[in-house]
């Protein structure tokens, strides 16, 4: 049994070796000679159909029907051989510079299938697979491209960790989640919105549909992540900054996110939930904060910049809209206070003792 399952992940690991080496009546050949194409198991009956597929496409087939041997393969081996063997496949896609848009989008929608596979449901796999997967997602981001495909990769990695959250414990997941995004996503956002001003300065009317349509979903992987992250997230978060300068950037990137997500229309005026749930994952960001703005940038390290984003960002959250529950009727507001409070009486504590140890 154990030679077989070597001989098995031997003829894998070659497959794909030649799948991305070769080219035309290469990938027959080569397929043949290494015998694949004799076996009769499900496998490589799978196989032996790609290469009649690979022939005409050859790499764009290859990632649209990776992630469909998932399923055989996980009856073969252990959850944890399959992830490997994946993790390595993806590890081996060339990036973003060395591929034509449109096998950037097929990569990426193999990437996805990926995800939305029964494999990156058990645990033990994500934490082999989620490294590869978010380091080609870093990557599209730095680049700002493809940027709805990649989002909607986000939603279902932070959909499917939040419901994994309930039965096991995702903190190793969040650390990767937060170390690998957080910066991109926000920078990602900081263009997004600054084009959406531009263009609504510009035409004198709210930004397109699709601009709106990427706004929203960048805005909901964000506060996704940001209210996946534990004390300890925040913590590791903050304290591992190689500089005050570093620091600095941090907290002036999210500052003015939050601001812009305050002021934009970025969800629809009925979307009551929503933007509570967004207000209540801004305060509690903003108290994790809070005592690094004030340890690092007070007294003889005072910096402008930083605390008047602060409390702009403050006063702002204080007076949306949204918060004024006596506008509310009573029955509304006794539920928002009974889910999240006051919240603007929780800003306003952080805003007076911030300003407090101004001195």
């Amino acid at each position: 049994m154990l030679s077989l399952r070597f001989g098995i992940r031997y003829r894998i690991a070659l497959v794909w070796d030649t799948l991305t080496r070769c080219s035309g009546l290469g990938y027959i050949v080569t397929l043949l000679r290494s015998g694949i194409c004799c076996r009769v198991a499900p496998v490589w009956g799978t196989l032996s159909l790609w290469c009649v597929i690979l022939y005409c496409f050859p790499q764009a087939a290859l990632l649209s029907s990776f992630p469909a041997i998932f399923e055989e393969l996980l009856a073969m081996f252990t959850v944890t051989e399959v992830a490997e063997f994946v993790r390595g496949t993806l590890s081996s896609l060339p990036s973003t510079l060395h591929l034509g848009q449109s096998m950037d989008v097929v990569k990426l929608q193999s990437i996805g299938r990926t995800v939305d596979c029964r494999l990156f449901s058990y645990p033990e796999a994500r934490r082999i697979l989620l490294p590869v997967v978010l380091h080609h997602i870093h990557l599209h981001l730095r680049q700002q491209k493809e940027l709805l495909v990649c989002s909607g990769i986000l939603s279902s990695i932070f959909s499917i960790i939040k419901s994994s959250s309930t039965e096991v414990d995702v903190g190793e997941e969040v650390q990767m989640l937060q170390e690998s995004l957080l910066d991109v996503l926000l920078q990602t956002l900081l263009i997004i919105m600054s084009k959406s001003q531009s263009q609504e300065a510009v035409r004198g009317q709210r930004c397109p549909q699709c601009t709106a349509e990427i706004t929203g979903e960048y805005v909901s992987c964000l506060l996704s992540l940001l209210r996946l992250m534990s004390d300890t997230h925040y913590q590791h978060l903050l304290h591992n900054f190689q500089s005050k300068e570093e620091l600095k950037e941090f907290l002036l990137k999210i500052f003015c996110v939050f601001r812009n997500l305050l002021k934009l229309s970025v969800f629809p005026p009925d979307w009551t939930v929503m933007r509570l749930l967004a207000s209540n994952i801004i305060v509690t960001t903003v108290q994790y904060v809070s005592p690094a703005v004030h340890k690092n940038f007070c007294e003889e390290d005072f910096d402008f910049k930083v605390w008047n984003s602060y409390f702009s960002l403050a006063v702002l959250f204080i007076n949306q809209p949204s918060l004024q529950l006596e506008n509310f009727a009573s029955g509304k507001r006794r539920r928002i206070l009974d889910k999240y409070g006051d919240m603007r009486v929780m800003m306003t504590y952080e805003l007076f003792n911030m300003w407090q140890n101004l001195g």
